[in-house]
């Protein structure tokens, strides 16, 4: 079992199932980070529009395993991975509300993970990052979300809860 920042996502027997399906979308972050702690190679795809553009993780050649999944079935780049990695198997939707307060929509995707765990554990912990992002770089969990509707990672999901996140002014 891998750990980063507490939230736990990858099990050497979950089969990589997330890896070989839908690749992620990518923020402008993560292509910076990704770019940085990498060399070189065809990993990444704009499948948006010349005006705008949506870039995802390219998949391996004529698989559909991620451009980083290894042959043993680990992610070569887990701890720099996508903000959609890094969430997942959570979706989330954000709106503001005022200056200070935001609702979110919380969906649960299956994996091996929510199976064996449940999900309110990830939940509280995604949600500890989202805070602190929309207290540091709130443009990057925007851009999440745009780049969730242009990809389709929010296609035919119906999300299970709603909440209130409340960002204290003297945070901001």
């Amino acid at each position: 079992m891998r750990k980063e920042s507490g939230i736990e996502i990858c099990r050497t027997n979950c089969g990589s199932k997330c890896c070989r399906s839908t690749p992620p979308g990518l923020t402008s972050e993560d292509i910076k980070i990704i770019k940085e702690k990498t060399v070189g190679g065809d990993w990444i795809l704009n499948i948006g529009t010349y005006k705008k553009p949506i870039f995802v993780v390219s998949k391996k050649g004529d698989t559909k395993d991620c451009y980083f999944l290894t042959e043993k079935g680990l992610c070569s780049i887990y701890n720099h991975r996508p903000l959609d990695c890094k969430f997942f198997p959570i979706f989330l939707k954000l709106k503001k509300k005022n200056e200070n307060e935001y609702s979110v929509r919380w969906l649960t995707w299956y994996c091996p993970l929510t199976e064996q765990l449940g999900t309110e554990e990830l939940r509280q912990q995604i949600k500890e990052i989202v805070v602190q992002m929309l207290k540091n770089s709130p443009q990057t969990i925007h851009e999440y979300q745009q780049v969730m509707y242009e990809t389709g990672g929010y296609k035919r999901k119906h999300f299970l809860l709603e909440e209130d996140i409340i960002i204290s002014k003297s945070d901001t």
